[in-house]
Protein backbone atom coordinates (compact mmCIF):
# COMPACT_ATOMS: atom_id res chain seq x y z
CA UNK A 1 0.00 0.00 0.00
CA UNK A 2 1.58 3.04 -1.10
CA UNK A 3 2.26 6.18 1.55
CA UNK A 4 -0.14 8.22 -0.29
CA UNK A 5 -3.30 5.66 0.09
CA UNK A 6 -1.95 5.31 3.74
CA UNK A 7 -2.69 9.65 3.86
CA UNK A 8 -5.75 9.24 2.05
CA UNK A 9 -7.47 6.50 4.39
CA UNK A 10 -6.08 8.35 7.26
CA UNK A 11 -7.49 11.87 7.28
CA UNK A 12 -10.98 10.01 6.08
CA UNK A 13 -11.30 7.42 8.62
CA UNK A 14 -10.65 10.29 10.55
CA UNK A 15 -13.32 12.88 8.95
CA UNK A 16 -15.68 10.04 9.32
CA UNK A 17 -15.34 9.12 12.98
CA UNK A 18 -14.98 12.66 13.84
CA UNK A 19 -18.52 13.46 11.73
CA UNK A 20 -20.01 10.15 12.76
CA UNK A 21 -19.43 11.06 16.64
CA UNK A 22 -20.44 14.98 16.41
CA UNK A 23 -23.95 14.28 14.37
CA UNK A 24 -24.36 11.26 16.86
CA UNK A 25 -24.14 13.35 20.10
CA UNK A 26 -25.90 16.02 17.78
CA UNK A 27 -29.02 13.79 16.81
CA UNK A 28 -28.95 12.47 20.77
CA UNK A 29 -29.38 15.79 22.56
CA UNK A 30 -32.06 17.19 20.47
CA UNK A 31 -33.77 13.95 20.83
CA UNK A 32 -33.58 14.13 24.60
CA UNK A 33 -34.02 17.71 25.09
CA UNK A 34 -37.00 16.95 22.73
CA UNK A 35 -38.13 14.18 25.29
CA UNK A 36 -37.76 16.64 28.35
CA UNK A 37 -39.57 18.99 26.85
CA UNK A 38 -42.82 16.94 25.58
CA UNK A 39 -42.12 15.63 29.54
CA UNK A 40 -42.63 18.91 30.91
CA UNK A 41 -45.75 20.08 28.71
CA UNK A 42 -47.44 16.80 29.75
CA UNK A 43 -46.71 17.28 33.33
CA UNK A 44 -47.81 21.09 32.79
CA UNK A 45 -51.28 20.02 31.35
CA UNK A 46 -52.50 17.38 34.20
CA UNK A 47 -51.25 20.50 36.59
CA UNK A 48 -53.59 22.34 35.06
CA UNK A 49 -56.45 19.66 34.55
CA UNK A 50 -56.20 19.11 38.49
CA UNK A 51 -55.95 22.58 39.16
CA UNK A 52 -59.53 23.20 37.70
CA UNK A 53 -60.96 20.02 38.77
CA UNK A 54 -59.30 21.35 42.24
CA UNK A 55 -61.71 24.47 41.69
CA UNK A 56 -64.84 23.23 40.32
CA UNK A 57 -65.04 20.78 43.19
CA UNK A 58 -64.57 23.53 45.68
CA UNK A 59 -67.58 25.51 43.92
CA UNK A 60 -69.53 22.51 44.60
CA UNK A 61 -73.28 22.32 42.87
CA UNK A 62 -72.93 18.22 41.60
CA UNK A 63 -72.12 15.60 43.33
CA UNK A 64 -68.58 14.79 42.95
CA UNK A 65 -67.89 12.10 40.40
CA UNK A 66 -70.26 13.75 38.16
CA UNK A 67 -68.71 17.01 38.98
CA UNK A 68 -65.57 15.41 38.06
CA UNK A 69 -66.86 13.90 35.18
CA UNK A 70 -68.36 17.02 33.90
CA UNK A 71 -65.37 19.29 34.19
CA UNK A 72 -62.98 16.61 32.27
CA UNK A 73 -66.25 16.89 29.26
CA UNK A 74 -65.99 20.54 29.65
CA UNK A 75 -61.96 20.90 29.05
CA UNK A 76 -61.70 17.56 26.70
CA UNK A 77 -63.95 19.61 24.43
CA UNK A 78 -61.28 22.65 24.36
CA UNK A 79 -58.21 20.33 24.03
CA UNK A 80 -56.85 20.98 21.24
CA UNK A 81 -53.69 18.77 21.28
CA UNK A 82 -53.51 14.97 20.76
CA UNK A 83 -53.37 14.62 24.56
CA UNK A 84 -55.56 11.58 25.91
CA UNK A 85 -56.98 12.44 28.96
CA UNK A 86 -57.48 8.76 31.13
CA UNK A 87 -59.63 8.56 34.25
CA UNK A 88 -59.06 5.56 36.69
CA UNK A 89 -61.66 4.40 39.15
CA UNK A 90 -59.51 1.37 40.79
CA UNK A 91 -58.70 -0.64 37.85
CA UNK A 92 -61.43 0.79 35.09
CA UNK A 93 -61.27 3.45 33.38
CA UNK A 94 -64.15 5.59 33.65
CA UNK A 95 -63.22 8.45 31.28
CA UNK A 96 -61.48 8.94 28.40
CA UNK A 97 -61.28 12.61 26.04
CA UNK A 98 -60.67 10.09 22.95
CA UNK A 99 -64.23 9.03 23.54
CA UNK A 100 -65.71 12.91 22.83
CA UNK A 101 -62.84 14.26 20.63
CA UNK A 102 -63.97 14.42 16.82
CA UNK A 103 -60.61 13.79 15.48
CA UNK A 104 -59.56 10.96 17.20
CA UNK A 105 -55.97 11.36 19.41
CA UNK A 106 -53.72 8.77 19.69
CA UNK A 107 -56.13 5.75 20.24
CA UNK A 108 -58.54 4.42 17.74
CA UNK A 109 -62.08 4.99 19.73
CA UNK A 110 -62.67 1.49 18.15
CA UNK A 111 -60.88 0.55 21.39
CA UNK A 112 -63.64 1.63 23.54
CA UNK A 113 -66.46 -0.32 21.72
CA UNK A 114 -66.65 -2.68 24.43
CA UNK A 115 -69.71 -3.70 27.08
CA UNK A 116 -70.28 -0.75 29.63
CA UNK A 117 -68.49 -2.15 32.77
CA UNK A 118 -65.48 -2.96 30.47
CA UNK A 119 -65.59 -0.15 28.09
CA UNK A 120 -61.91 1.50 28.68
CA UNK A 121 -60.46 -2.08 30.04
CA UNK A 122 -57.92 -1.95 26.95
CA UNK A 123 -56.85 1.16 27.72
CA UNK A 124 -54.27 -0.21 30.07
CA UNK A 125 -52.79 -1.97 27.43
CA UNK A 126 -53.40 -0.16 24.58
CA UNK A 127 -51.17 2.89 26.05
CA UNK A 128 -49.04 0.46 28.51
CA UNK A 129 -50.13 1.80 31.76
CA UNK A 130 -49.32 0.09 34.88
CA UNK A 131 -51.94 1.13 37.24
CA UNK A 132 -50.85 -0.26 40.36
CA UNK A 133 -47.27 1.18 39.90
CA UNK A 134 -48.84 4.52 39.30
CA UNK A 135 -50.64 4.28 42.48
CA UNK A 136 -47.97 2.90 44.59
CA UNK A 137 -45.70 5.83 43.23
CA UNK A 138 -48.26 8.56 44.09
CA UNK A 139 -48.41 9.29 47.82
CA UNK A 140 -50.34 12.56 47.86
CA UNK A 141 -53.12 15.02 46.15
CA UNK A 142 -50.65 16.74 44.61
CA UNK A 143 -48.01 13.98 43.73
CA UNK A 144 -47.46 13.49 39.93
CA UNK A 145 -45.51 10.29 38.39
CA UNK A 146 -44.01 9.90 35.00
CA UNK A 147 -43.76 6.69 33.18
CA UNK A 148 -43.04 6.04 29.24
CA UNK A 149 -44.20 3.65 26.62
CA UNK A 150 -41.45 2.88 24.48
CA UNK A 151 -41.56 0.76 21.38
CA UNK A 152 -38.41 -1.25 19.18
CA UNK A 153 -37.34 2.24 17.24
CA UNK A 154 -38.12 5.03 20.22
CA UNK A 155 -40.30 6.82 22.74
CA UNK A 156 -44.22 6.49 21.74
CA UNK A 157 -46.20 7.64 24.72
CA UNK A 158 -45.28 9.99 27.87
CA UNK A 159 -47.63 9.31 30.16
CA UNK A 160 -48.37 11.59 33.49
CA UNK A 161 -50.80 10.54 36.19
CA UNK A 162 -51.79 12.34 39.46
CA UNK A 163 -54.15 10.87 42.33
CA UNK A 164 -57.47 12.92 42.93
CA UNK A 165 -59.67 12.05 45.75
CA UNK A 166 -63.42 12.86 46.36
CA UNK A 167 -64.75 12.20 48.93
CA UNK A 168 -64.45 8.75 49.98
CA UNK A 169 -63.56 8.27 46.51
CA UNK A 170 -59.85 8.04 44.81
CA UNK A 171 -59.13 8.17 41.62
CA UNK A 172 -56.37 8.16 39.21
CA UNK A 173 -56.04 10.85 36.43
CA UNK A 174 -53.52 10.38 33.58
CA UNK A 175 -52.55 12.42 30.47
CA UNK A 176 -51.21 10.41 27.29
CA UNK A 177 -48.87 12.26 25.24
CA UNK A 178 -47.93 10.95 21.78
CA UNK A 179 -44.25 11.73 21.34
CA UNK A 180 -43.87 9.32 18.12
CA UNK A 181 -43.48 12.51 16.34
CA UNK A 182 -39.48 12.78 18.21
CA UNK A 183 -39.40 9.48 17.43
CA UNK A 184 -40.00 9.89 13.43
CA UNK A 185 -38.05 13.05 13.57
CA UNK A 186 -34.96 11.68 14.68
CA UNK A 187 -35.08 8.71 12.37
CA UNK A 188 -35.50 11.15 9.93
CA UNK A 189 -32.47 13.03 11.45
CA UNK A 190 -30.58 9.77 10.96
CA UNK A 191 -31.55 8.93 7.28
CA UNK A 192 -30.38 12.47 6.54
CA UNK A 193 -27.27 11.97 8.43
CA UNK A 194 -26.48 8.60 6.60
CA UNK A 195 -27.23 10.46 3.39
CA UNK A 196 -24.65 13.49 4.38
CA UNK A 197 -22.13 10.95 5.74
CA UNK A 198 -22.30 9.36 2.28
CA UNK A 199 -21.39 12.51 0.70
CA UNK A 200 -18.95 13.65 3.25
CA UNK A 201 -17.21 10.34 2.53
CA UNK A 202 -16.94 11.06 -0.92
CA UNK A 203 -15.60 14.59 -0.89
CA UNK A 204 -13.61 13.79 2.07
CA UNK A 205 -11.65 11.08 0.38
CA UNK A 206 -11.01 13.41 -2.53
CA UNK A 207 -9.53 16.01 -0.68
CA UNK A 208 -7.55 13.63 0.87
CA UNK A 209 -6.09 12.57 -2.30
CA UNK A 210 -5.23 15.73 -3.18
CA UNK A 211 -3.71 16.65 -0.13
CA UNK A 212 -1.58 13.54 -0.07
CA UNK A 213 -0.62 13.98 -3.49
CA UNK A 214 0.59 16.98 -2.64
CA UNK A 215 2.26 16.15 0.01
CA UNK A 216 3.90 13.12 -1.51
CA UNK A 217 5.16 14.85 -4.61
CA UNK A 218 8.20 16.03 -3.20
CA UNK A 219 8.59 12.23 -2.04
CA UNK A 220 7.66 10.83 -5.69
CA UNK A 221 11.15 13.12 -6.29
CA UNK A 222 13.14 11.50 -3.92
CA UNK A 223 12.19 8.07 -4.92
CA UNK A 224 13.04 8.76 -8.12
CA UNK A 225 16.37 10.00 -7.65
CA UNK A 226 17.10 7.19 -5.17
CA UNK A 227 16.34 4.87 -8.40
CA UNK A 228 18.00 6.80 -10.86
CA UNK A 229 21.47 6.86 -8.86
CA UNK A 230 20.60 3.05 -8.36
CA UNK A 231 20.60 2.91 -12.20
CA UNK A 232 24.52 4.17 -11.89
CA UNK A 233 22.76 7.77 -12.99
CA UNK A 234 24.97 9.94 -10.24
CA UNK A 235 24.54 13.12 -11.51
CA UNK A 236 20.52 13.18 -11.13
CA UNK A 237 19.60 15.18 -7.98
CA UNK A 238 16.22 15.59 -6.59
CA UNK A 239 15.94 19.14 -6.70
CA UNK A 240 12.91 19.59 -4.15
CA UNK A 241 12.33 23.17 -3.02
CA UNK A 242 10.56 23.42 0.12
CA UNK A 243 11.44 24.79 3.59
CA UNK A 244 10.19 21.68 5.31
CA UNK A 245 11.65 18.56 6.75
CA UNK A 246 11.27 16.41 3.77
CA UNK A 247 12.87 19.93 1.53
CA UNK A 248 15.83 19.16 3.90
CA UNK A 249 15.94 15.53 3.52
CA UNK A 250 16.41 16.15 -0.28
CA UNK A 251 18.86 18.87 0.38
CA UNK A 252 21.02 16.25 2.46
CA UNK A 253 20.26 13.60 -0.33
CA UNK A 254 21.07 15.56 -3.13
CA UNK A 255 24.28 16.23 -1.07
CA UNK A 256 25.04 12.94 -0.56
CA UNK A 257 24.72 12.29 -4.08
CA UNK A 258 26.87 14.86 -4.91
CA UNK A 259 30.06 13.31 -2.42
CA UNK A 260 28.93 9.69 -3.53
CA UNK A 261 29.34 11.42 -7.45
CA UNK A 262 32.88 12.70 -6.51
CA UNK A 263 33.99 9.47 -4.39
CA UNK A 264 33.29 7.50 -7.47
CA UNK A 265 34.94 9.50 -9.63
CA UNK A 266 38.10 9.97 -7.63
CA UNK A 267 37.83 6.09 -7.64
CA UNK A 268 37.29 5.71 -11.26
CA UNK A 269 40.29 8.28 -11.46
CA UNK A 270 42.81 6.05 -9.06
CA UNK A 271 41.58 3.26 -11.01
CA UNK A 272 42.53 4.44 -14.50
CA UNK A 273 46.29 5.46 -12.58
CA UNK A 274 46.65 1.97 -11.24
CA UNK A 275 45.55 0.32 -14.61
CA UNK A 276 48.41 2.87 -16.30
CA UNK A 277 50.50 2.03 -13.06
CA UNK A 278 50.18 -1.82 -14.24
CA UNK A 279 50.90 -1.63 -17.70
CA UNK A 280 53.44 0.91 -17.72
CA UNK A 281 55.31 -1.40 -14.61
CA UNK A 282 54.57 -4.27 -17.44
CA UNK A 283 55.98 -2.72 -19.68
CA UNK A 284 59.44 -0.89 -17.92
CA UNK A 285 59.86 -4.75 -16.59
CA UNK A 286 59.37 -6.62 -20.18
CA UNK A 287 62.24 -4.99 -22.28
CA UNK A 288 64.90 -5.03 -19.25
CA UNK A 289 63.81 -8.43 -18.17
CA UNK A 290 63.97 -9.49 -21.90
CA UNK A 291 67.48 -8.67 -22.83
CA UNK A 292 68.47 -9.92 -19.49
CA UNK A 293 67.22 -13.10 -20.42
CA UNK A 294 68.35 -12.61 -23.94
CA UNK A 295 71.71 -12.73 -22.69
CA UNK A 296 72.02 -14.83 -20.26
CA UNK A 297 70.26 -17.39 -22.51
CA UNK A 298 73.33 -16.29 -24.94
CA UNK A 299 76.04 -16.87 -22.37
CA UNK A 300 74.92 -20.23 -21.33
CA UNK A 301 74.66 -21.64 -24.33
CA UNK A 302 77.26 -19.98 -26.69
CA UNK A 303 80.62 -19.99 -26.48
CA UNK A 304 81.81 -15.88 -26.98
CA UNK A 305 85.30 -14.51 -27.11
CA UNK A 306 86.26 -12.09 -23.66
CA UNK A 307 85.08 -9.00 -25.34
CA UNK A 308 81.40 -10.18 -26.43
CA UNK A 309 81.22 -11.42 -22.79
CA UNK A 310 82.19 -8.21 -21.25
CA UNK A 311 79.70 -6.90 -23.20
CA UNK A 312 77.10 -9.11 -22.68
CA UNK A 313 77.83 -9.13 -18.72
CA UNK A 314 78.00 -5.10 -18.76
CA UNK A 315 74.42 -5.11 -20.61
CA UNK A 316 73.04 -7.39 -17.87
CA UNK A 317 74.23 -5.50 -15.40
CA UNK A 318 72.96 -2.14 -16.34
CA UNK A 319 69.40 -3.71 -17.05
CA UNK A 320 69.75 -5.61 -14.01
CA UNK A 321 70.98 -1.74 -12.10
CA UNK A 322 67.76 -0.22 -14.31
CA UNK A 323 65.33 -2.42 -12.57
CA UNK A 324 67.02 -1.96 -9.32
CA UNK A 325 66.78 1.52 -8.99
CA UNK A 326 62.64 1.49 -10.34
CA UNK A 327 61.96 -1.18 -7.81
CA UNK A 328 63.91 1.03 -5.44
CA UNK A 329 61.54 4.51 -6.25
CA UNK A 330 58.78 2.33 -6.70
CA UNK A 331 59.03 1.28 -2.93
CA UNK A 332 59.80 4.87 -1.65
CA UNK A 333 56.54 6.10 -2.89
CA UNK A 334 54.59 3.27 -1.77
CA UNK A 335 56.39 3.77 1.14
CA UNK A 336 55.98 7.33 1.61
CA UNK A 337 51.86 6.87 1.22
CA UNK A 338 52.05 5.03 4.73
CA UNK A 339 54.57 6.14 6.86
CA UNK A 340 54.95 9.25 8.89
CA UNK A 341 58.08 11.66 8.30
CA UNK A 342 59.39 13.45 10.73
CA UNK A 343 61.11 16.99 10.67
CA UNK A 344 64.14 18.43 12.15
CA UNK A 345 65.83 21.61 11.81
CA UNK A 346 68.59 21.40 9.37
CA UNK A 347 70.51 23.75 7.67
CA UNK A 348 69.15 23.59 4.00
CA UNK A 349 72.29 25.72 2.66
CA UNK A 350 74.70 22.40 3.41
CA UNK A 351 72.62 20.08 2.08
CA UNK A 352 72.12 21.40 -1.15
CA UNK A 353 75.93 22.35 -1.61
CA UNK A 354 76.82 18.64 -0.28
CA UNK A 355 74.07 16.87 -3.38
CA UNK A 356 75.75 19.31 -5.63
CA UNK A 357 79.30 18.57 -4.56
CA UNK A 358 78.52 14.73 -4.79
CA UNK A 359 77.22 14.79 -8.61
CA UNK A 360 79.58 17.32 -9.77
CA UNK A 361 82.17 14.83 -11.16
CA UNK A 362 79.37 12.26 -12.76
CA UNK A 363 77.84 15.58 -14.36
CA UNK A 364 81.60 16.89 -15.84
CA UNK A 365 82.23 13.64 -17.53
CA UNK A 366 79.27 14.25 -19.75
CA UNK A 367 80.01 17.62 -20.00
CA UNK A 368 77.42 19.27 -18.11
CA UNK A 369 78.65 22.18 -15.65
CA UNK A 370 76.18 22.35 -12.29
CA UNK A 371 76.87 25.48 -10.23
CA UNK A 372 74.67 26.39 -6.52
CA UNK A 373 73.69 29.37 -5.23
CA UNK A 374 72.75 29.27 -1.51
CA UNK A 375 71.52 31.15 1.61
CA UNK A 376 71.91 30.78 5.24
CA UNK A 377 69.76 29.60 7.52
CA UNK A 378 67.07 26.53 9.20
CA UNK A 379 63.89 24.82 8.12
CA UNK A 380 62.69 21.85 9.05
CA UNK A 381 63.24 18.97 6.86
CA UNK A 382 63.28 15.51 6.23
CA UNK A 383 66.94 15.74 5.05
CA UNK A 384 67.14 12.07 2.86
CA UNK A 385 63.97 12.67 1.63
CA UNK A 386 64.84 16.50 0.16
CA UNK A 387 68.23 14.96 -1.13
CA UNK A 388 66.23 12.10 -2.98
CA UNK A 389 64.10 15.13 -4.39
CA UNK A 390 67.31 17.26 -5.61
CA UNK A 391 68.72 14.33 -6.92
CA UNK A 392 65.70 13.35 -8.79
CA UNK A 393 65.31 17.18 -9.98
CA UNK A 394 68.98 17.66 -11.36
CA UNK A 395 69.07 14.24 -13.32
CA UNK A 396 66.16 15.23 -15.14
CA UNK A 397 67.85 18.09 -15.78
CA UNK A 398 71.25 16.26 -16.70
CA UNK A 399 69.03 13.64 -19.37
CA UNK A 400 67.09 16.79 -21.07
CA UNK A 401 70.80 17.85 -22.76
CA UNK A 402 72.23 17.22 -25.92
CA UNK A 403 75.48 17.74 -25.53
CA UNK A 404 77.03 20.58 -23.70
CA UNK A 405 74.93 22.36 -20.57
CA UNK A 406 74.34 24.15 -17.85
CA UNK A 407 72.30 23.06 -14.62
CA UNK A 408 71.78 26.00 -11.71
CA UNK A 409 70.45 24.81 -8.31
CA UNK A 410 69.22 27.85 -6.27
CA UNK A 411 68.17 27.81 -2.32
CA UNK A 412 66.06 30.66 -0.85
CA UNK A 413 64.86 30.89 2.71
CA UNK A 414 61.39 32.08 3.86
CA UNK A 415 59.10 32.09 6.67
CA UNK A 416 58.30 28.79 7.41
CA UNK A 417 60.54 27.16 4.91
CA UNK A 418 62.53 27.12 1.54
CA UNK A 419 62.65 27.64 -2.15
CA UNK A 420 64.60 25.15 -4.01
CA UNK A 421 64.70 26.81 -8.06
CA UNK A 422 66.47 24.13 -10.77
CA UNK A 423 67.42 25.53 -14.13
CA UNK A 424 68.48 23.68 -17.08
CA UNK A 425 69.28 24.96 -20.61
CA UNK A 426 68.05 21.23 -22.05
CA UNK A 427 65.95 20.79 -24.97
CA UNK A 428 62.63 21.75 -22.35
CA UNK A 429 59.24 20.34 -22.53
CA UNK A 430 55.89 21.21 -24.44
CA UNK A 431 52.95 22.60 -22.78
CA UNK A 432 50.99 19.43 -22.78
CA UNK A 433 53.68 17.37 -21.40
CA UNK A 434 53.68 19.65 -18.03
CA UNK A 435 50.29 18.78 -16.80
CA UNK A 436 51.43 14.73 -16.93
CA UNK A 437 54.87 15.35 -15.89
CA UNK A 438 54.41 14.18 -12.30
CA UNK A 439 52.51 10.81 -13.18
CA UNK A 440 54.00 7.89 -12.39
CA UNK A 441 55.92 6.08 -15.70
CA UNK A 442 55.33 9.68 -17.69
CA UNK A 443 58.05 10.56 -19.71
CA UNK A 444 58.46 13.25 -22.49
CA UNK A 445 60.58 11.57 -24.96
CA UNK A 446 60.36 7.84 -23.63
CA UNK A 447 62.96 6.21 -26.19
CA UNK A 448 65.51 8.56 -24.86
CA UNK A 449 64.21 8.14 -21.31
CA UNK A 450 64.73 4.56 -21.51
CA UNK A 451 68.07 4.77 -23.42
CA UNK A 452 69.41 7.00 -20.24
CA UNK A 453 68.02 4.18 -17.90
CA UNK A 454 64.38 6.60 -16.57
CA UNK A 455 61.73 4.58 -15.53
CA UNK A 456 59.11 7.70 -15.32
CA UNK A 457 58.89 7.69 -11.49
CA UNK A 458 61.30 10.33 -10.46
CA UNK A 459 59.05 13.38 -10.35
CA UNK A 460 56.02 10.93 -8.89
CA UNK A 461 58.25 10.87 -6.18
CA UNK A 462 59.00 14.23 -5.95
CA UNK A 463 55.47 15.42 -5.76
CA UNK A 464 55.31 12.90 -3.22
CA UNK A 465 57.46 14.66 -1.09
CA UNK A 466 56.85 17.75 -1.70
CA UNK A 467 52.91 16.58 -0.52
CA UNK A 468 54.87 15.21 2.53
CA UNK A 469 56.27 19.10 3.43
CA UNK A 470 53.23 20.44 2.70
CA UNK A 471 54.85 22.21 0.06
CA UNK A 472 54.34 22.79 -3.94
CA UNK A 473 56.02 22.41 -7.17
CA UNK A 474 56.05 24.38 -10.49
CA UNK A 475 57.03 23.77 -13.66
CA UNK A 476 58.02 26.61 -16.33
CA UNK A 477 59.26 25.31 -19.33
CA UNK A 478 60.00 26.06 -23.43
CA UNK A 479 60.93 23.84 -26.07
CA UNK A 480 64.95 24.58 -27.24
CA UNK A 481 65.03 26.93 -24.36
CA UNK A 482 65.24 24.99 -21.22
CA UNK A 483 63.48 24.30 -17.72
CA UNK A 484 62.97 25.68 -14.94
CA UNK A 485 61.36 23.94 -11.97
CA UNK A 486 60.51 25.52 -8.52
CA UNK A 487 60.30 23.37 -5.11
CA UNK A 488 58.11 25.28 -1.99
CA UNK A 489 58.70 23.47 1.38
CA UNK A 490 56.94 24.08 4.10
CA UNK A 491 57.28 21.52 6.97
CA UNK A 492 54.84 18.48 7.39
CA UNK A 493 52.08 17.85 9.11
CA UNK A 494 54.41 17.48 12.70
CA UNK A 495 56.02 20.70 12.10
CA UNK A 496 54.83 23.10 15.08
Amino acid sequence: MSFRVKITIVITALVALLFSFGSSLMIHRSYMNSITREEQEAVASLEMITSAIKMAYERGGLPGEENLLQTLRRLGSYETSTDVFLLFRDEEVIYSSDEQNSYGGIASSAAFNSSNNSKFANALNLYGIDLSKIKKNINGYDDIYVSYKNSFVGMQYIISSSKISIGENDYVLSVVRDVEFVTTNRQRMHKLFISTFVILLAVASLVSWGMASLLVRPMSKLYRATQEIAKGNLSFRSNVKTDDEIGQLSRRFDYMASEMEENVRLLERTAEEKDRFMGAFTHELKTPMTSIIGYAELLRTTELDPEDKEDALNYIYSEAKRLENMSLKLLQIFVSDEEKIELKQVNPKTLVEDVVTHLTPTLEEQNIDIISQTEEGTAYLESDLVRTLLINLIDNARKAMEGKGIIKVEQKIIEGGIILIITDNGKGMPKEAIEHITEAFYRVDKARSREQGGAGLGLSLVAKIVELHNGNIKFSSEVGVGTVVTVTLKGGPNHE
